[in-house]
């Protein structure tokens, strides 16, 4: 190409292989950039995502094995980046960017193996795979999740028949073929791939679940660098008791803190006796700590008639509750970060499901809301709390929510999720029910 004013001869080829990896990786991340934008325009995001997700698709089918680590390390880095934003509350802040890499590397190598082979087959399994694929027990690289805003089912086989579809419409390289068909531009070709969409469209949505009791659903804005502050606990206790005495003026019958709320042990503290006071005029759903011997458990409360029970949460988060590591490492990475302690963060042993004013309900902490081991065998809804102080700004609220809404469709559940620094909601099995209003 031929630049006459300049005298300049451009190889657009060239620069456009180049960059290749760039191009396609931020196609492939558009259904989450541009959905995260779209949050208060339902119809608008169910559209987009519809044509964004099936997008994304191609762009995987189309990557060179030999660009598949750059490609791979795009999209660690676009989806996953802000994983490591806790460390800024810490002393150890100058990891971020190393965590960051590391992370993205780690991508880089799950892609590799993904794209090993050219073949749409071998593609089209491999990616219908990928959701099995947990580098150090993190589970959040769920494609499917990418549909969970559009109009096509989420289960495994329609994401299996949306990428074979997918496949077959694309071009394929002479010679090659895809099962038993050579040419995309054969009749029978788009038929199959036509058939195979439809099959996977949501034709039958599922009905809207049984109206909730009047609830308070509260998002609070507490900065994580003030959250754990001393000085600063006496201002918070005062915020979440006026968010409860509005809830009970509103006639609410439940009112739903974050994790977290009270940022302390709340099992042996002074607050534990006015919450249970409260909870004769409201149900008070609440993050808080809780203490028992040398152990710390990150537990959602549950105040009810001068009563309280709780949940401890069961799936830590790699890393930032949990080394995935060998007993021994992990052990010396602690006493390097955390140094010695008298106290070690617990699990739960299981899920545990109640039973409060005619609601049935498991209740999560935030990461492992996200994760298909607390779904099975559960009531149909789901109270998740979470603080995303520790990530914002960054995507990763709106990658938790599609997460969120792609188990609440796959299991068919209502979730309701209270947060701190992100917007709460409430989430439906339907496309056009999620509950969207600032709480």
């Amino acid at each position: 190409m031929l630049l006459p004013s300049l005298g300049l001869k451009v190889h657009t080829r060239d620069w456009l292989v180049s960059r290749v990896h760039w191009g396609l990786a931020l196609i492939f991340l558009t259904p989450l950039y541009v959905g995260s934008l779209l949050t208060k325009h339902p119809l608008l995001l169910v559209a987009t995502e519809s044509l964004l997700a099936p997008l994304s698709i191609l762009v995987y089918l189309r990557v060179k094995k030999r660009k598949a680590f750059g490609f791979g390390f795009l999209v660690g880095l676009g989806m996953f980046y802000w994983s490591a934003l806790s460390f800024r509350y810490s002393d150890y802040s100058f990891l971020v960017p190393l965590m960051i890499a590391l992370v993205a590397l780690c991508y880089g190598g799950v892609f590799y193996l993904l794209c090993w082979h050219s073949s749409p087959i071998y593609r089209v399994l491999s990616l219908w795979l990928a959701s099995y694929i947990h580098p150090f027990g993190f589970d959040w690289f769920v494609p499917e999740s990418f549909f969970a805003y559009s109009v096509f089912k989420v289960d495994k086989l329609s994401f299996l028949c949306i990428a074979s579809a997918i496949a077959l419409l694309s071009s394929q390289a002479e010679g090659e073929r895809f099962l038993f068909l050579k040419s995309h531009t054969h009749f029978y070709t788009k038929f199959l791939a036509s058939f195979l969409l439809a099959l996977s469209m949501d034709w039958q949505p599922k009905g809207i679940p049984s109206i909730l009791p009047p609830m308070q659903v509260v998002t609070t804005h507490i900065a994580q660098d003030v959250k754990w502050q001393q000085a600063h606990l006496d201002t918070i206790v005062a915020q979440n008791f006026q968010t409860i005495q509005k809830a009970i003026v509103a006639h609410k019958s439940i009112v739903i803190l974050p994790e977290t709320a009270f940022p302390f042990v709340l099992n042996t503290s002074e607050v534990l006796s006015d919450l249970l006071t409260l909870s004769n005029k409201i149900t008070i759903i609440t993050g808080a700590l809780y203490k028992k011997g040398n152990l710390i458990y990150n537990s959602t409360y549950i105040f009810h008639n001068n009563a309280y029970d709780y949940a401890h949460k069961v799936i830590l988060a790699p890393f930032g509750e949990t080394m995935p590591l060998p007993k021994f490492l992990a052990n010396y990475l602690d006493s390097i970060f955390f140094g010695p302690s008298a106290f070690q963060l617990g699990s739960g042993e299981t899920f545990r499901d109640f039973n409060i004013a005619g609601l049935n309900f498991r209740p999560l902490v935030c990461y492992e809301g996200t994760s298909a081991q607390a779904y099975p065998y559960s009531p149909q809804i789901f109270i998740v709390i979470s603080n995303n102080g520790w990530f914002v700004p960054s995507i990763e609220p709106f990658l938790q929510r599609m997460l969120l809404k792609y188990y609440a469709r796959r299991f068919h559940k209502i979730i309701i999720h209270s947060t701190n620094l992100s917007p709460s909601y409430i989430l439906t099995p339907t496309l056009l029910g999620d509950q969207n209003k600032d709480f």
